[in-house]
């Protein structure tokens, strides 16, 4: 099915005249307007028109023969699937009239619809584009003011978004937003973060992956819409001390706004509960428990470790530091005391973790031990 033009398309024609420059992809191409205005100003080099469906792409080279149209070069492609390394921080300008409209039926109408609830083709292409765009690079993307979780999206994904263009249709507006590449990646890419990627998302902060000198790395950023303050240089001072004690992931650098350190490969100590390893792995959350409790560290996680503890053989690494505090007692040890006895329904945990927090001494410590 061949998308002939619409409102929403001539609506984004009027932004891809104006932001049109060096080398620009425009996906999805559908009837090719976009792909041929890019091409019309003088400031484009070259045009990659990208589409999965070949009719499209076979109508829209068809209506495409003026003298510019021959900087148009025509890929049938799903997303970026035919896009190698090589093409990796390469287009000035990524445009993209996405399918937004949840799908109604057990076929997918690929022009229009972008999965069962509409954002699900969007957060395909938004999980790669970052890849291709140039560091200085711009996205122009349209969706619906009805498609879901956008704002979540921009942000996963790496993007800083602003609304260009609106206009209401029926019983929706049509939105046209410029993306450029959060800020803090940036920089981050200009210190020598290659391959940056959404890994995860917590309350407060995003996880993204990248490689820094030939190593994979694990990136924090604090979310937008969390109001904690200065979280990312407390959790980096907080690292710092760690690792002078063999504690936590390996710090790299951190700005002012990003936490850079080395990814730790494994699984998280959820996955582990149940397994022939539980034990040994609890004994050594508990030893690292102790030894934060004696830095004086209140790690604050430690009745609900599951996403906490990384696994990997008998190696165990306790991430995720940013609420963590310096304090006169520290209570890592009888967290997690109640945590042994909410799985294991024991309550000499309780009267173990007590007499710890009255003694705190290597002796109630190594009976804690035995238990396991």
């Amino acid at each position: 099915m061949v998308y002939e033009p619409q409102e929403d398309s001539f609506l984004l024609k009027e932004f891809v005249s104006k932001y049109s420059r060096g080398a620009v992809l425009d996906m999805g191409t559908g009837s090719g307007i976009q792909a041929r205005e890019a091409s019309h100003s003088k400031r484009t080099t070259k045009v990659f028109a990208v589409d999965i469906d070949k009719q499209a792409l076979n109508y829209a080279k068809k209506h495409s023969n003026g003298k510019r149209h021959k900087l148009i070069k025509w890929v049938h492609s799903d997303l970026f699937e035919k896009f190698s390394k090589k093409f990796n921080h390469s287009f000035d300008l990524i445009i993209f009239n996405a399918p937004y409209l949840p799908q109604e039926r057990r076929e997918r109408e690929i022009a229009l619809e972008g999965g069962k609830e509409g954002h699900e083709v969007i957060e395909r292409f938004l999980s790669s584009a970052g890849r291709f765009l140039k560091p200085t690079g711009t996205i122009l993307l349209v969706f619906s003011s009805q498609t879901p979780h956008m704002v979540d999206l921009i942000e996963r994904y790496g993007f800083a978004g602003k609304e260009i263009g609106r206009r209401h249709i029926f019983f929706e507006d049509i939105l046209v937003y410029e993306l450029k590449k959060n800020p803090v990646i940036q920089g981050l890419e200009k210190l020598g973060v290659l391959d940056v990627e959404y890994f995860a998302k917590g309350k407060r902060g995003v996880i993204f992956t990248g490689v820094f000198k030939k190593k994979k790395v694990a990136i924090k950023l604090k979310r937008e819409t969390s109001t904690a303050q200065n979280t990312v240089v407390h959790e980096s001072n907080m690292l710092k001390e760690l690792n002078r004690h063999g504690l936590g992931p390996t710090h790299l650098f951190n700005t002012q706004n990003a936490l850079v350190y080395e990814f730790v490969q494994g699984t998280h100590f959820r996955d582990v509960i149940g397994s022939k390893s539980f034990s040994k792995v609890c004994k050594e959350i508990f030893r690292q428990c102790f030894e934060l409790d004696l830095l004086h560290i209140d790690k604050k996680e430690m009745t609900r470790p599951y996403k906490h503890a990384i696994v990997k053989g008998n190696k165990v690494t306790l991430i995720d530091f940013e609420r963590a505090r310096k304090v006169l007692q520290a209570h890592n040890v009888t967290q997690f005391c109640q945590f042994m006895r909410s799985h294991t329904k024991d309550e000499r945990w309780i009267n173990i973790g007590r007499e710890y927090a009255r003694k705190r001494d290597k002796a109630t410590f190594e009976r804690i031990m035995g238990m396991i």
